[in-house]
């Protein structure tokens, strides 16, 4: 009995060892048959590639996925987004809200568009196709408690500019000033836009560069002015000396910060000074402002504001409390065509009224005059252009009044102010009587 029991474990053993050979025999052959087709699917489920059809010759092409208006860009990479839409398009997606905006006409501006590295250029340049073309886009810095002001700036001068294609006028107020007052505004009239930033010592600079970066995103804009709501804008003498001074095509590239120029300015370190910039001077370790034109208003051409808005987003600049000498800090370094506007009132003294002088026997006629100088430009050959510090509506309104007397310009007249900023072209009548000057041959000893 010993003896059989131990023959048969060990043909039980024999045969399991057999049995163990042949089944890691066959995995061995299995598994990798089985790695290949897993694969092989894999690869055609996520490496799908374009047919010559699909690709123009600028490498990139649209499909229609599962979500309409999906983009793909080069020949390897798509861009697979939720469809959490009704209509299949995820409408937080920037990308998505892009190709709703999309016209066939414009696919391959927004393609080489997304070729760039730069997010402010893929979120500006991307939409240009569908901006609105505005020649002189108007940021006035407003707040809650000056409903009366913009009142008074819209009947002056505000609602007269606003025409489209030529010139826009957006009144700008912190987030945290959006009252029921202040939204009911914002229904009646639709001329009122929100910066983000609450509220604080630095609200001004804030709007200030919320006007420049609102004006590239939402236009196809060629010049911006920044102004406050306490300032009257002559718009269309502005308009005519801005083609003048335009030496670019289509004016896209002009470089101009045009405005009243302060010129080596006291950076004030005073504790509980109304201008105390201590965060400018530990900044730079500058005593003196760079020259800056005044913030009463002042204007900067599109492709500047395009440069400030790009340099931003990607490095962020840097903030400090006096908005208009920061302005004229940031622009410091760039080769810029500074046009010093005699007709820019722009000071911090008040504008520009004087007591009126009363008769003996005589009745005033108007509750306001004029100073001299400002009656008597008002409609020259080179009209007043910004007045700042206007301390009542009812002056703005007066003001508004008297430009709509003035008689219009001659199309083309150039005005004193930017004579010697205007790049003339001789008529090619006298290009053609001009003698040809003939360099005299040096004699030969």
């Amino acid at each position: 009995m010993g003896s059989d029991g131990i023959a048969r474990k060990s043909r039980t053993a024999s045969f399991v060892h057999r049995t163990g050979a042949w089944r890691i025999a066959v995995w061995v052959g299995i598994l990798p048959f089985l790695f290949g087709l897993f694969a092989l699917s894999a690869f055609f489920r996520h490496s799908e590639l374009p047919s010559a059809e699909e690709l123009p010759q600028n490498g990139y092409r649209t499909t229609q996925s599962k979500c309409n208006g999906t983009i793909t860009a080069g020949s390897e990479q798509r861009l697979q987004q939720p469809c959490p839409c009704a209509n299949g398009l995820d409408k937080n997606d920037p990308v998505h809200k892009l190709a709703g905006l999309l016209t066939e006409g414009s696919v391959n501006a927004v393609l080489e568009a997304t070729n760039t590295t730069d997010p402010a250029a893929q979120t500006v340049r991307v939409n240009e196709d569908a901006l609105e073309s505005v020649f002189l886009f108007i940021g006035v810095l407003s707040g809650r408690g000056y409903r009366h002001r913009r009142l008074a700036v819209r009947e002056a001068w505000a609602n007269d500019a606003q025409v489209p294609g030529l010139s826009a006028v957006r009144f700008i107020l912190s987030e945290d000033e959006r009252t029921p007052q202040v939204q009911k505004e914002v229904e009646t009239f639709k001329d009122i836009v929100f910066a983000k930033e609450k509220t604080t010592y630095k609200s001004i600079l804030y709007k200030t560069y919320f006007v420049l970066e609102h004006a590239v995103t939402h236009f196809d804009v060629r010049f911006i002015l920044k102004t406050d709501d306490d300032a009257f804008i002559n718009v269309k003498p502005l308009i005519g000396q801005l083609r003048l001074l335009c030496e670019s095509p289509a004016c896209k590239q002009e470089r101009i910060y045009m405005g009243r120029m302060a010129k080596d300015s006291e950076v004030l370190l005073q504790p509980g000074h109304k201008w105390n910039n201590i965060i400018f001077h530990n900044h730079t370790g500058l005593k003196q402002y760079p020259n800056y034109m005044m913030g009463g208003g002042y204007v900067v051409s599109g492709d500047v504001a395009m440069t400030l808005v790009n340099v931003n987003r990607k490095m962020k600049l840097k903030f400090t409390p006096i908005e208009d000498a920061t302005l004229g800090f940031w622009l410091m370094s760039m080769d810029l065509r500074h046009i010093d506007h005699k007709r820019f009132f722009t000071w911090a003294a008040p504008c520009c009224f004087k007591a009126p002088v009363r008769r003996e026997g005589q009745r005033i006629v108007t509750r306001f005059q004029l100073v001299d100088e400002m009656e008597s430009d008002l409609c020259s050959n080179d009209p007043w252009l910004v007045l700042h510090k206007i301390d009542s509506p009812t002056k703005m309104r007066y003001i508004g009044q008297r430009v709509m007397e003035c008689e219009p310009q001659e199309p083309g007249h150039i005005a004193p102010s930017i004579a010697a900023y205007v790049r003339r072209e001789e008529p090619a009548s006298e290009q053609q009587q001009r003698p040809e000057v003939v360099p005299e041959r040096r004699r030969r000893w």
